[in-house]
């Protein structure tokens, strides 16, 4: 059971009554005992993708990063998906945060992955094959750079798709682009997590879940038996190492995992 420098982890959060956060990250490939590799916690108000570069840094410190690192959308940004692989060697995999924008949601709407960009040339070309008229870069308030990209207002204004596109009434379509390295790999995420083998990789972050359920309901993690982050993070810790041993016991005796529970209303129904 030792460690293996092309493990594959998954990661998920979960907070207790008292308004504390854990994140726990496990082992999750099939030939070997899934372990807690470790226990990040925070006050609930922290959002995941705050969590995500101090969990890989804590990872690589104890030498137990891994080849890739299963999470759900809440710990993926674009910046994270780069900063992840440069800084640190993991491949971080989730779907990212989804595109609330109303095009979307409209049949037909031009989304931003729909128009093509030409980063050497500065260019954007929408879906109708109009060229951007204007390119600036830009800092957020996080100082994070970022291209604000304009089209030129009277075609976009006599253009017959607007509708699709803008539901501004006298300006012209703008995007709002990651810089290069950012937004192909934000893309590229979405789209191997829409491929087959992109979903056969994700479906094996589901077994975080049970560790969570193992965990409120054998360790008692949902209450925090002390006060602060500091002895609450110290239960929290504990309450994974016991998690663990009965793990190691049960991989040693072949106890086998104990089957999905069916609730009584779908035992009804089938």
């Amino acid at each position: 059971m030792g460690y293996d420098p092309e493990a594959r982890y998954r990661s998920k959060s979960g907070m207790n009554w008292t308004g504390y956060m854990v994140h726990i990250s496990e082992t999750c490939d099939e030939d070997n005992v899934h372990l807690i590799t470790h226990v990040h916690t925070t006050p609930a108000d922290v959002h995941e993708a705050m969590c995500t570069e101090s969990i890989h840094k804590a990872l690589v410190d104890k030498g137990l990063s891994p080849r890739e690192h299963l999470v759900d959308s809440a710990y993926v940004s674009a910046e994270l998906l780069v900063s992840s692989q440069v800084h640190y060697g993991i491949d971080l995999v989730g779907p990212g945060r989804v595109n609330v924008t109303w095009q979307t949601k409209v049949e037909g709407g031009y989304t931003g992955e729909q128009f093509m960009i030409d980063w050497e040339q500065r260019v954007a070309h929408c879906p109708q094959g109009i060229a951007s008229a204007y390119w600036r870069d830009h800092t957020n308030a996080e100082e994070n750079p970022y291209h604000l990209v304009y089209f030129p207002k009277a075609t976009c204004l006599a253009c017959q798709a607007r509708e699709l596109c803008t539901r501004a009434k006298q300006q012209p379509r703008r995007l709002y682009l990651h810089p290069q390295p950012e937004y192909e790999a934000l893309h590229a995420a979405r789209q191997r997590l829409n491929s087959e083998e992109g979903k056969r990789l994700y479906a094996k972050r589901c077994g975080v879940e049970g560790s969570l359920s193992q965990g409120v309901r054998s360790f008692g993690v949902r209450r925090t038996r002390y006060r602060k982050l500091a002895k609450t993070h110290l239960q929290q810790v504990v309450s994974a190492v016991a998690i663990n041993l009965d793990r190691i016991a049960a991989w040693l005796t072949n106890r086998p995992l104990a089957a999905t529970r069916t609730s009584r209303f779908a035992a009804l129904a089938a």
